[in-house]
């Protein structure tokens, strides 16, 4: 079975929303079935052309074989039947929860903040952990989730949401340090809640700066996201020319 037909079976089934495990599974065992019809019509006597021919009529055609996998909804991918969780809510939740497990371990061991020793090495390791979770991790998270989606096939709207969210959450937070305390502050969460002033003032030129970080870190992720797409395809090219 030519590469190229593997290549266009291939793409058909990613796009109706197959698993991609699923469609690897399902294609190497055509290319088993395939090279074992095309050595038996070697065997027959059959030029090497014909044989691969041969052997291609015998598996079936694209559709027919297409429509074996189609006809099996549970080989969807979860992405695929629930896009808008997946891909729209699950990159919010994933960037979520590191701190929300620091936090809950905090309260639920209380013991451990007598403990540290805020001098200025701590300062130091606080703030380099702050600078990768809100500005490196929300890159590398949304380049992740539209690399994923592209490589199903998947519509990227729901992804593009998703980081957006994350970017615009981490882009409007900052760090801060003042003796004996450290945080971090948001310039978005006050105007979540106007009917409160305890989240901080409502200082819209710092909301504009941290919405500008959250486009450029949906930009770096797309941009980091594209470069990914081109090493695969180039890595796609070199097997079907092989």
């Amino acid at each position: 079975m030519p590469q190229r037909r593997f290549e266009g079976l291939r793409e058909r089934l990613l796009r109706a929303g197959v698993a991609p495990r699923h469609v690897r599974r399902y294609l190497q065992e055509l290319q088993e079935h395939h090279e074992d019809a095309r050595r038996a019509e070697l065997a027959r006597g059959a030029e090497p052309s014909a044989a691969s021919e041969a052997a291609w009529a015998r598996l079936g055609t694209e559709d027919s074989l297409a429509q074996g996998m189609l006809a099996r909804p549970e080989l969807r991918s979860t992405g695929a039947r629930f896009p808008g969780l997946v891909f729209g809510l699950g990159p919010a939740l994933l960037w979520l929860a590191a701190p929300v497990a620091i936090i809950a371990g905090l309260v639920l061991l209380p013991e451990a903040m007598p403990r540290l020793k805020v001098d200025a090495t701590f300062i130091e390791t606080y703030h380099t952990l702050c600078f990768f979770y809100l500005r490196v991790v929300p890159v590398l998270l949304g380049a992740s989730v539209l690399a994923v989606a592209a490589s199903r096939r998947l519509p990227l709207r729901w992804p593009l949401l998703g980081a957006g969210v994350v970017d615009v959450l981490a882009g409007t937070f900052t760090v801060y340090s003042l003796p004996g305390q450290l945080g971090v502050s948001s310039s978005l969460l006050p105007f979540l809640v106007p009917f409160s002033d305890a989240l901080g003032p409502r200082d819209v030129l710092a909301l504009g700066e941290g919405l500008l970080r959250a486009a450029l870190l949906l930009v770096l992720s797309l941009l980091l996201q594209q470069l990914l797409r081109r090493l695969s395809r180039i890595q796609r090219t070199r097997l079907v020319a092989q």
